[in-house]
């Protein structure tokens, strides 16, 4: 009888372990909407990356980072069209993938910098568009649809990919701002 009393007891503390497990797991972030995207930056443009340098801290007090040079294309907040732009980002979050290609172009939402100089991109990677040589984002359906973007783009067929322009996307910020 006490081995029987005692297995329950051990599979109803099991069963009540499991669900808080389950519960306490965190789900997915939501991809945000482009008014998000937009009311959270302090800097948007597309641009070319022109360079990558680790910057190694002076001092204990300061952390490793990372600068990334732009030449801006595109501006539409915080900076001004063909400006050479460089931000810091703190290196653990480009040690974790977020990283830049010399020569890529991307569209970007940027925090504002912090109080020591460092930004990234808006809600991580959401806060970042990849650009094709012609100036076309790629987006999935997914994706697509969280942007709440009010123009005619032809719908991805499942699982993939349609583009639209950086200017499209750009004039579709200025309509979220409204």
């Amino acid at each position: 009888m006490h081995l029987l009393f005692f297995r329950l007891l051990l599979f109803f503390v099991f069963l009540v372990s499991a669900s808080a497990v389950i519960i306490k797991t965190p789900r997915a972030p939501s991809s945000p909407t482009l008014q998000q995207l937009t009311q959270r930056a302090g800097y948007i443009f597309s641009g070319t990356v022109l360079s990558v340098e680790r910057i190694q801290p002076k001092s204990q007090t300061e952390v490793a980072t990372v600068r990334i040079t732009f030449r801006v294309d595109q501006a539409v907040r915080g900076v001004s069209a063909r400006q050479i732009l460089a931000i810091h980002e703190w290196a653990g979050l480009w040690d974790s993938g977020d990283r830049y290609r010399r020569g890529e172009q991307v569209l970007l939402f940027l925090y504002q910098p912090s109080r020591l100089g460092l930004t990234s991109p808006v809600n991580g990677n959401y806060g970042r568009f990849k650009m094709d040589s012609s100036g076309k984002i790629m987006l999935n359906a997914a994706r697509l649809q969280a942007l709440h973007i009010d123009r005619e783009i032809p719908t991805p067929i499942s699982g993939g990919a349609t583009t639209i322009s950086s200017r499209d996307l750009v004039r579709a910020i200025g309509r979220s701002r409204d």
